[in-house]
């Protein structure tokens, strides 16, 4: 009887599956919407943005939101080179986003949705600490 050698087994395995499914999302995404806050192809990005902080922001909306494209580009390549530091990031940063969405009235929806992506954030940096091996090196 012939023995599968450990990362044949090991890479077979579904929760090994589901961090690499995780960590291509969690690279791509913050990317793609990071990115879209210059281009808009996706949707106009300021209107997600709570009035409570347009208010206190002392730049323009449209200039704080090129901020947050940059910051949600950086988390996305954080992701893809330190899954298991980047993946708390963007978690953290996801809880943020929600905590502005809750103070817009209508888009409770759209938080319920980063509560559930910021969950699978946080099971990435999870996953992460056993699977990605620069978290172990």
């Amino acid at each position: 009887m012939a023995t599968q050698p450990l990362t044949a087994v090991r890479t077979a395995s579904p929760s090994y599956q589901a961090y690499q499914i995780l960590h291509l999302a969690y690279v791509v995404a913050p990317i793609v919407a990071g990115l879209d806050k210059f281009f808009h192809f996706l949707v106009n990005w300021n209107q997600y943005l709570s009035p409570l902080v347009t208010q206190t922001l002392p730049i323009a909306p449209q200039t704080f939101m090129l901020g947050v494209g940059v910051i949600e580009i950086a988390a996305g390549l954080l992701v893809a080179f330190m899954p298991a530091v980047g993946a708390w990031v963007v978690g953290a940063w996801l809880c943020g986003i929600i905590l502005n969405l809750l103070s817009i009235p209508g888009y409770f929806d759209v938080a319920l949705r980063d509560f559930g992506l910021a969950l699978g954030a946080f099971a990435l940096a999870r996953l992460a600490s056993e699977f990605d091996t620069r978290a172990r090196a």
